[in-house]
């Protein structure tokens, strides 16, 4: 393996065959092997995502800019010289200034163009090589989006948007959630007997949506599971006792921050926040809050970040947005009912 430094000039990591071209030769020192497969991918109509993908290392992005791989998908570049023409446009992951890159690649080798620490992996080793999959597969994971129109907020008459989370405690309960077109989400694991497999199944489904979870102890696989599949503060965790919880969250962040060094990725970002009934609600400036309404009414106003469950008592609703409550927990099987609801609050 060589690792070449450089300049990170478009950040991103790509994976793929490399291709050396130069002035000098230009396409012609394309290898043949490629350029058949790419004449191949033509012949057979092959849509230009599905072409075969390469790495293309040149002299300098003059050259790169002019060159055109038939039937090859460039998806990475790496240049040995820092120059940029003015008008050359970069929008796949690319380094420059990379020192040594000329006759460095040999035919048929892999090549790695780390877009973020400017570096160029040639003929990668097994290590390195499943070190970059992973990252790439876990930032590939937060592009997943809702669009369908049950995915949309509901707002009120007068205009003032409400969240419909949906209060869950397993998977099915889950499932079921997102299909009704929840808008967020409040998984509630006091006495779930696996609570770690739960937060990764609703992280990685979750796709962008908030998601609170109410926890008793423990927080470390919610990171790990936050860090993989979501973005900053996209998760709020809540506990009974939050002053313990903010002491878990920072043990547990000296091994968290540790594990996104390794794969290259930022360590998760979230939130914090009290977990109260109606009856005990003490709101502390700036914390998140879960307010459990289902006892009782809400006697008292919510900031727009605070989750009120209301659980299935729909004609709750209009109360708790009038006390300012923009993000109101139902039970999974009223979704749908609820977001109408919303509808016809003056």
């Amino acid at each position: 393996m060589k690792a070449l430094g450089g300049t990170a000039k478009y950040p991103g990591t790509a994976i793929a065959v490399g291709v050396y071209v130069d002035a000098a030769s230009g396409i012609n020192g394309v290898s043949s092997t490629l350029l058949m497969e790419g004449i191949s991918a033509l012949r057979r109509g092959s849509k230009p995502a599905d072409y075969p993908e390469a790495i293309l290392a040149c002299d300098n992005l003059n050259t790169g800019a002019g060159i055109r791989i038939p039937g090859i998908n460039i998806i990475g570049i790496a240049s040995q010289s820092e120059a940029v023409p003015a008008e050359y446009t970069i929008d796949v992951p690319c380094v420059i200034g990379v020192d040594g890159l000329s006759g460095s690649i040999q035919e048929g080798e892999l090549v790695i163009v780390d877009g973020y620490k400017g570096l160029v992996y040639i003929d990668p080793d097994p290590s390195t090589l499943i070190h970059y999959q992973q990252a790439e597969e876990q930032r590939q994971l937060r592009k997943k989006i809702f669009i369908s129109s049950e995915h949309i907020p509901s707002r009120t008459q007068s205009g003032v948007t409400v969240y419909i989370y949906a209060h869950v405690s397993n998977e099915p309960q889950l499932a079921g959630a997102l299909s009704s077109g929840a808008d967020g989400l409040l998984v509630d694991l006091r006495n779930v007997r696996d609570a770690n497999y739960l937060p990764n199944t609703a992280l990685r489904e979750a796709a962008g949506k908030p998601v609170t979870f109410v926890v008793e102890y423990g927080c470390e696989e919610i990171l790990r599971a936050t860090m993989t599949y979501c973005t900053p503060g996209q998760v709020t965790l809540a506990s009974e006792n939050p002053d313990l919880l903010a002491s878990q969250l920072e043990h547990a962040m000296d091994r968290i921050v540790l594990e996104a060094l390794q794969l290259n990725i930022d360590p998760p970002q979230v939130n914090l926040g009290g977990a109260y009934t109606a009856a005990n609600y003490n709101p502390v400036l700036g914390q998140a809050a879960v307010i459990d309404c289902r006892q009782s009414d809400c006697a008292t106003s919510a900031e727009e970040s605070t989750v009120v469950i209301i659980g299935s008592s729909l004609d709750h609703i209009a109360a708790a947005v009038k006390l300012g409550a923009r993000r109101i927990a139902v039970d999974q099987s009223f979704i749908t009912e609820a977001k109408h609801t919303v509808l016809t609050i003056h």
